[in-house]
């Protein structure tokens, strides 16, 4: 049963801002490695945004495909680092090659800002209030994710504004959709549910996935998808199953790295079952807070930065909340959920309780009388959503990159 909400603006105002001050915390120490001669570290894994596009231009990706030649190449720029691995198919340096051609600071900064602007330009496509927006862009999972250089950002505007689009803008919903491929890891749950319920938004996501792969071909050669089949996939699978480097599979906090102590076999398992089970939910749901959970979920790759659609997802409930009233414990889940990522450099704990945490809002955003496909329907302005966060870094002076 639903009771009506007592949570007021002001009080929401001061737990959205007691929300940032972990991720903050952590971008002075970012920003101490930076004025200290620790450039490299602090670029994190924007180095390899940057080093992606780079070497694309140069024609050099058989350094970027070759492991050890491509942590030669970061040595070489900037010293001892921690180990960097390029982890992403061709289409992904369609994108990093808009940006490389600047130094790599200012190309990794005018990839975050065009990542946010894209975002808040399709939220507010879809019809959403200033508050909701500065409120997503301003959440501890936004700036977990500004302070690794990551792609979550853009991942979290294509597919959550792709779903959004969907039942008034199909043909674009579609196009977003297929261009969040260059993150395929985090699209599983959503072609069935295109051909189920919105067959022309399907068709438009296969054109631009299938477009965006071919571009991809055409730009780079075959040589890319021959190297990211033959090396850079396995590469990943390798850290997947041997946790190794710590680097990479320590920040993990999918349902398979929650399973992990029981053996590889068995988490592997048990993340195959609840893949497929995602897969089938999102055949019976047109919510995109619930297509956002389901995707998040079915990933075993799942790090603190990748919940900027879970976040969004928690905003958008939270938005219908307000209107509507909670459920019992519900404002106490959409804090945890939204407060997480930046509570988990100083918590690495928190890791294990985001899957649970994950299939606990996918119940929330599940109830009859949830938040439809593209409900914009007005909410009291004055209402900020909550806010949330991201991964571990290590204290000065000596920070590593995740992957």
């Amino acid at each position: 049963m639903r009771v009506k909400s007592q949570i007021s603006p002001r009080a929401l105002r001061i737990v959205a801002v007691l929300c940032i001050i972990p991720s903050l915390v952590e971008a002075h120490a970012i920003l101490w490695g930076a004025t200290h001669h620790l450039t490299g570290k602090a670029l994190r894994d924007g180095l390899d945004f940057w080093a992606g596009g780079h070497l694309a231009l140069s024609g050099q990706l058989p350094v970027l495909i070759n492991h050890p030649a491509y942590q030669g190449f970061l040595t070489g720029m900037y010293g001892k680092l921690p180990y960097h691995l390029w982890s992403y198919p061709p289409t992904y340096l369609l994108v990093s090659a808009l940006f490389a051609w600047m130094p790599p600071w200012p190309a990794v900064f005018a990839f975050d800002a065009a990542s946010l602007a894209l975002l808040a330009g399709l939220l507010r496509l879809a019809k959403f209030e200033g508050w909701f927006i500065a409120a997503v862009l301003l959440s501890p999972a936004s700036l977990e994710n500004l302070m690794e250089h990551q792609n979550a950002t853009l991942i979290a505007a294509l597919l959550g504004g792709g779903v959004l689009l969907l039942e008034r803008r199909p043909r674009l919903g579609g196009v977003l959709i297929g261009l969040a491929s260059i993150k395929p890891q985090f699209g599983v749950v959503l072609p069935l549910n295109l051909l189920r319920h919105a067959p022309r938004a399907a068709a438009f996501a296969a054109a631009s996935c299938l477009g965006l792969a071919g571009a991809a071909y055409v730009t780079f050669g075959p040589a890319a998808w021959t190297g990211f089949f033959h090396d850079t996939a396995p590469a990943m699978s390798a850290v997947l199953l041997t946790g190794k480097p710590p680097e990479f599979a320590g920040g993990l906090m999918s349902v398979f790295a929650l399973a992990r102590p029981l053996g590889v076999h068995p988490a592997l398992l048990i993340q195959t079952a609840v893949t497929l089970a995602c897969i089938i939910a999102a055949l019976f749901t047109t919510r995109p807070a619930c297509l956002l959970i389901l995707a998040a979920l079915a990933s075993p790759y799942l790090h603190d930065y990748d919940l900027v659609g879970a976040t969004l997802a928690t905003a958008l409930l939270m938005r219908d909340r307000l209107a509507h009233g909670f459920y019992p414990g519900e404002a106490v889940l959409f804090f945890l959920v939204w407060f997480g990522p930046g509570l988990l450099p100083w918590a690495p704990r928190y890791a294990h309780a985001a899957p649970l945490l994950l299939a606990l809002l996918l119940a929330s955003a599940w109830r009859r009388g949830g938040l439809p496909a593209c409900d914009s329907s007005p909410v009291p302005p004055a209402s900020p959503a909550l806010s949330a966060g991201r991964s571990p870094i290590p204290a000065p002076p000596d920070f590593t990159a995740s992957g």
